[in-house]
């Protein structure tokens, strides 16, 4: 799936971007540090993304190295290395690690890298492809992970900004709910809390996802603009589109002018649920969405995503082999009451025995012993003057 994206790169200056990366891809078996590039697995306008082994660690990692055309320019190159920061900053199970920075010298000047985590699994946009639209039980278990993910970047004061299908992985891991995790990927275009280098009114990320603030400014936005992408996002899981489609022009005016189509008006399986919380996520004012990704993510979590068996609806699914709709979920304004760990225990005292307690506890064991047989003694001979009945033959 190919989205035109905007940014605040000039028109002509994007001409020269198109025409320049293939010149600086490196090959396989080059060198960079400790890093010998195994095979080109992605490009985009600012970088190319690499398999690469860390001699040192011996292990698979993500390469992602930066055009050196625009080592010059410090709004790019800075945004770059910022994608390696908000990662960072983060720290969360859902959001792809980073593992290091650097520069290297190449033929056309030097040029900045980010290593990460190498992912397995494949990308949102291929699960799409593959499967057409996903089931709603697969759908709810993803916008939850990804919800999850979010709420620790806001937390971290980092809005992505560029939440779609391409930068969403579902990873194999036994350990989680599903055996499949979700990662959140590309932060290039992640606002940092106090960070000065976005321009203010720059307008740039990717217009079907985009929420009518961010098609204005990409500045003057808050999580709640995520959390848009997001409805975006869960739309296209149930319903195999996103809500709205055309080219740039149209696509801006329809997000900040046109309501959203109910998801449930195209896919009748779409619990009412869920729907209910597409349509309010895809609100044009952002006071009208959830006010925080934690909202979004115990929503989603109290619709029943976590019950048995919903492993097996993480696997795609055809468009006429749904799997039944889950009991009746809890409304989107049903308090969720949060986990309450037990209260600790005080710890169980260990009796100790001085050395004093234990002879006397002997003796009093002693006496009554000596008593009880002095009893036996006195006992006896009554029993011996009892009489006897004696048997003749």
């Amino acid at each position: 799936m190919s989205n035109p994206d905007v940014s605040d790169v000039s028109d002509m200056e994007a001409t020269r971007i198109r025409s320049l990366p293939k010149r600086f891809v490196t090959a396989p078996g080059n060198r960079i540090g400790k890093y010998v590039i195994v095979e080109k697995v992605g490009q985009g306008t600012f970088g190319v993304v690499f398999v690469a082994r860390d001699t040192e660690l011996d292990r698979l990692v993500a390469f992602k190295l930066l055009n050196p055309v625009f080592q010059d320019n410090d709004q790019i190159a800075s945004r770059f290395l910022q994608e390696a920061r908000a990662c960072a900053r983060i720290g969360h199970p859902g959001i792809v690690t980073v593992l290091d920075i650097g520069r290297v010298p190449t033929l056309v000047g030097e040029a900045s890298y980010i290593v990460m985590e190498l992912l397995g699994g494949e990308s949102l946009t291929r699960r799409l492809a593959r499967s057409g639209r996903l089931a709603p039980e697969s759908a709810i278990e993803i916008g939850r992970q990804i919800a999850g993910a979010l709420e620790a970047a806001h937390r971290a004061e980092v809005l992505h900004r560029d939440l779609k299908p391409d930068n969403v992985f579902l990873v194999p891991d036994d350990a989680a709910p599903t055996s499949e995790r979700v990662k959140v990927i590309d932060f290039g275009l992640a606002k940092i809390e106090g960070s000065r280098h976005t321009c203010q009114n720059a307008v740039f990320g990717t217009p079907r996802y985009m929420s009518p603030e961010q098609c204005r400014s990409a500045t003057q936005i808050d999580g709640r603009s995520d959390v848009y992408a997001l409805g975006c996002l869960l739309f296209e899981l149930v319903t195999g589109k996103p809500p709205f489609t055309g080219d740039l022009r149209q696509l801006l005016e329809a997000h900040r002018m046109i309501a959203a189509p109910r998801a449930r008006s195209l896919v009748p399986e779409v619990p009412e649920a869920l729907d209910h919380l597409i349509d309010a996520m895809l609100a044009k004012d952002p006071a009208a969405r959830p006010q925080s990704m934690l909202a979004v993510q115990m929503t989603l979590a109290a619709m029943g995503s976590l019950r048995p068996g919903v492993a097996e609806t993480m696997m795609p699914t055809s468009v006429e082999h749904l799997l039944p709709e889950p009991p009746p979920a809890q409304p989107i304004a049903a308090p969720v009451m949060p986990f309450q760990p037990p209260m600790p225990q005080a710890p169980v005292r260990q009796r100790v025995r001085s050395p004093f307690k234990a002879a006397l506890v002997a003796a009093v064991i002693v006496s009554a012993t000596l008593a009880a047989i002095s009893n036996a003694a006195r006992i006896r001979p009554a029993e011996a003057a009892a009489p006897v009945a004696a048997t003749t033959r």
